[in-house]
């Protein structure tokens, strides 16, 4: 319905099947005074993981600094350790904005006891486990009401939610209730993009069951496993129609959406009343596509577009590098079943090659796929 921090952990961990002794052997590699508990509940008709954390060492008031020397005196990797630390500095932004103070002088109570770090720390380390390409989330139930803490009551969603969650599609549905809570902003915030469910190969599910029962509203969160194919995959096709927007705009787009989108195609059209106009087609992944529709109304003049899912069929990619006259190139090499079927030197490569031996860019790409060729 919603996502916690504890919610979080006990979907990954049911999506990886860890169990308690598992899981309870990386809490005491990282050496945290808490004893975790995995255990198969229900909410509703809806079975899955419920995660107890016994804390034996309560910690008091925490800043930004305390956190930092606690998680980086932890024994884990550099990037587990990074992830986590990138999190909490979201967390202490989004409660440093909600009570107009600098974010390293604001100090966690809820927040800032070992559960969470446990929780943004455990969700760093198992998405490592994971080892997902990307992490898309669905519009987040904020849930409603009021909530206590120890600022006193607060209205629901949080402040420090909404915070971490500007930009993103939310909603509230369901029972009157905190059905996020700031941990799980913060995790939305560091380790996932909003996105629609991709086509894919379903391969996984994980629940993690919330604490509290709400009657015919099972509390839990669910993670899904997709897997792409090696070879064959799924895109969003975008479409826009303008007639008004100048060439110096559509110039522009081309660099807006560099890194942005995979592709992109600029086409001539007639419109209605037959005024000349361009039709702009771009393909994005699901990662993508949010990112790239708000760009596109923003940079243009267009007030709708479309939309469509595409599958896509690619050929194995690699990139070899090699040495021509003291030059570094690189050959982009693509195979079907394991046989080479097209080799191109990259275009950089072959202009840098013509500069520095004052030939033509053409001559450069030719020896470049000669010298490849007598590998």
């Amino acid at each position: 319905m919603g996502i916690s921090g504890d919610m979080t952990v006990a979907a990954l961990s049911h999506l990886l099947g860890l169990d308690t002794s598992q899981l309870q052997r990386k809490i005491d590699s990282w050496g945290l005074p808490i004893e975790a508990r995995l255990r198969e509940e229900k909410r509703g008709e809806i079975s899955g993981l419920y995660l107890h954390l016994d804390i034996k060492d309560r910690l008091p008031e925490v800043f930004s600094q305390d956190i930092r020397e606690i998680i980086e005196s932890l024994k884990e990797d550099k990037e587990i350790k990074e992830a986590a630390l990138q999190a909490f500095e979201n967390l202490f932004k989004a409660e440093a904005e909600a009570h107009g103070v600098h974010w390293k002088r604001v100090h966690l109570h809820e927040a800032g006891a070992w559960d969470a770090i446990f929780d943004l720390l455990a969700t760093a380390w198992l998405l490592r486990e994971i080892s997902p390409e990307e992490v898309l989330h669905s519009p987040v139930n904020l849930g409603e009401g009021s909530v206590e803490t120890s600022h006193g009551r607060l209205p629901v969603p949080a402040p420090a939610v909404v915070a971490l969650l500007r930009g993103r599609e939310v909603f509230s549905s369901g029972p009157r209730a905190e059905l996020t809570t700031p941990t799980g902003a913060a995790i939305l915030k560091t380790f996932a993009k909003p996105g629609r469910l991709p086509p894919g190969k379903l391969v996984g599910e994980g629940r993690g069951l919330g604490t509290l029962k709400f009657p015919g509203y099972p509390n839990f969160l669910r993670v899904l496993g997709l897997e792409e194919g090696p070879q064959r995959g799924w895109v969003y096709e975008i479409e826009a129609q303008v007639d008004d927007t100048t060439g110096e705009i559509l110039g522009n787009l081309w660099e807006v959406l560099e890194g942005k989108a995979l592709d992109m195609v600029m086409l001539p059209i007639y419109m209605k009343k037959g005024r000349p106009g361009t039709l702009i087609k771009i393909l994005a992944r699901p990662g993508q596509i949010e990112e790239v529709m708000g760009l596109l109304f923003r940079e243009t003049t267009t007030i709708g577009l479309r939309y469509s899912v595409k599958e896509r069929y690619e050929l194995e990619r690699e990139v070899q590098e090699m040495e021509i006259e003291g030059e570094r190139v690189q050959v982009k090499i693509a195979k079907m079943g394991g046989e080479v079927v097209n080799v191109s030197p990259e275009f950089s490569s072959c202009k840098n090659l013509a500069q520095r031996l004052k030939i033509s860019v053409k001559e450069a790409c030719r020896r470049i796929l000669a010298q490849w060729r007598e590998k």
